[in-house]
């Protein structure tokens, strides 16, 4: 037996493991008819499954015999140690996966319940049953089936699928952008889901989105972005910058990143940077998405990341800072804009992490990273930490961008953080006042995942839930063969690379 990835046999001996049929359910009724009931509802509870175990703190197949009239050296110790082990191993505040040997292809979704006593037997040698509960009341298989094979017919793609659980599965589809895109139309036995633009039909005329350039992994790359960018040229908010450091290219991870060089300079805050140009004619409606590292290496580093945009004055406009500027881990990120006199001012959206690689500190450590703001006019949304936050700044008000600006930099020439990067970037112009109701928002090179696992809808990993049509449902697989189908807009020229994966799962 094994309990959030760790092997349980240095610690315990499984004797039994008692598993019901199905789960206990309940019947919700209605006796109103002369014969017999109405039967209204059937819930199917959660699992429990008891787990007979032995722990021991000697190995009885090391004893030997001797003579009788020898004293015995053996000691048998106790199990004090292991009781308190066992005891930390089983402390969790939430669901860990289980798994038995018996079975080593499922596993449960476990937390231990109910006071687990020992038997007493002996100082060295006991015996107990552990009690889990398992809320989803079901085992799920240890690996996903993935399924990409399908056939066109009328412009929509099927997928056959067989599920050889006993409960209906929950799909994640994941789509790869192969041509601009702005819907899906999911349907199965279990119903139908919309997401983006149904392209109702109506009297207004609504113009696509422009991606003047995509320098992500989706795109060219941010060694395109580095070659393109103009350099040392930025418009950020305080104007303190000293633009004299050289930006590069590196390997990390699998994966290139955009750095700054590492030659600390004394006296004010040394930078560099990469200014790109947005559509000549300006814009109200902004999409930045981009990519970023910053993970502290020592206490004594600072440093900064600025992903900005000014007008077609030549004016900072707004932006978003990741600043270290104290010593130890904490590390700020701020969203500023416009004061409309020529500087800038802070908002309410700002935040602290700590600049370490945990995934519940640090929203920039080298797995994620990945970050947004969307303009329309005067309203702006700005991702963190899986959530959106939206507010208005009348000063934004009819204010076109012009130029999108990216910086690294120093601060007072203290040693730099060591993992400060820039992995990508890219740039949407949006033509209308709504973003719901942008015709194109998938654009090539896109990932997209419709996750009905936990009921998500990620863009380049950016939840994008808005995007759901609203009284759609959430697809679930039904047991044995079935079909699903999916509709792109109709003037999605070449369809995205779909694929489609699940874990079966029984009672």
């Amino acid at each position: 037996m094994s309990f959030n990835s760790i092997d349980t046999s240095p610690l315990l001996k499984v004797l039994k493991v008692k598993r019901q049929i199905g789960n206990e359910r309940s019947v919700t009724s209605n006796s109103s008819p002369k014969l017999g009931i109405l039967l209204q509802k059937v819930k199917t509870d959660a699992k429990i499954i008891e787990v007979e175990v032995s722990l021991a703190s000697f190995d009885i197949s090391k004893i030997s015999f001797v003579d009788t009239v020898q004293p015995s050296n053996i000691s048998f110790g106790n199990i004090n140690k292991i009781r308190e082990q066992v005891a930390g191993l089983f402390n969790q505040d939430e669901e860990r996966m289980l798994v038995f040997s018996d079975e080593p292809d499922r596993y449960y979704k476990a937390i231990l319940i109910d006071k687990t006593e020992l038997d007493g037997i002996q100082s060295w040698y006991d015996t107990a049953k552990l009690t889990f509960l398992i809320p989803d009341g079901v085992a799920h298989s240890t690996s996903y089936k993935k399924i990409t094979d399908f056939t066109e017919s009328d412009g929509k793609v099927i997928f056959n699928i067989t599920n050889n659980g006993n409960v209906e599965a929950l799909p994640i589809v994941t789509a790869k952008m192969n041509s601009e895109n702005g819907y899906f139309g999911l349907v199965n036995p279990s119903g139908v889901m919309e997401v983006g633009d149904r392209e109702i039909i109506d009297s207004e005329t609504r113009k696509f989105s422009e991606r003047p350039f995509d320098y992500t992994d989706t795109g060219t790359g941010i060694k395109d972005g580095l070659a393109k960018g103009q350099k040392n040229m930025a418009i950020l908010n305080d104007g303190t910058e000293i633009f004299d450091k050289g930006l590069f290219i590196g390997p990390w991870l699998g994966r290139d990143h955009l750095f700054l060089e590492n030659t600390p300079s004394s006296g004010g805050n040394h930078a560099g940077s990469l200014t790109f140009d947005l559509p000549t004619d300006g814009s109200l409606f902004d999409y930045i998405w981009w990519r970023q590292v910053f993970m502290a290496g020592a206490f004594n580093q600072y440093g900064f990341i600025k992903v900005m945009v000014s007008d077609s004055d030549g004016k900072f406009l707004y932006g978003l800072e990741t600043i270290k500027r104290k010593a130890g881990l904490e590390t700020e990120y701020n969203f500023m804009v416009t004061d409309g006199k020529g500087g800038y001012k802070h908002t309410d959206l700002r935040w602290k992490f700590e600049a370490n690689d945990e995934n519940k500190d640090n929203p920039f450590n080298p797995a994620r990273g990945w970050s947004d703001i969307k303009r329309i006019d005067d309203k702006v949304s700005v991702f963190w930490f899986g959530s959106r936050y939206e507010r208005t700044f009348s000063e934004l008000k009819g204010k076109k961008s012009a130029k999108l600006h990216v910086a690294l930099g120093f601060i007072n020439g203290n040693p730099l953080v060591t993992r400060m990067y820039v992995d990508g970037i890219k740039y949407r112009k949006d033509n209308v006042a709504f973003g719901y109701n942008i015709p194109n928002p998938y654009g090539v090179g896109s990932n997209i995942v419709i996750n009905g696992e936990n009921k998500t809808f990620l863009v380049d990993n950016i939840a994008k839930l808005n995007h759901v049509v609203d009284y759609s449902k959430w697809l679930k697989i039904p047991v044995g063969t079935s079909t699903l189908e999916i509709s792109t807009s109709s003037w999605n020229n070449i369809k995205p690379t779909f694929s489609i994966a699940f874990e079966e799962r029984w009672l």
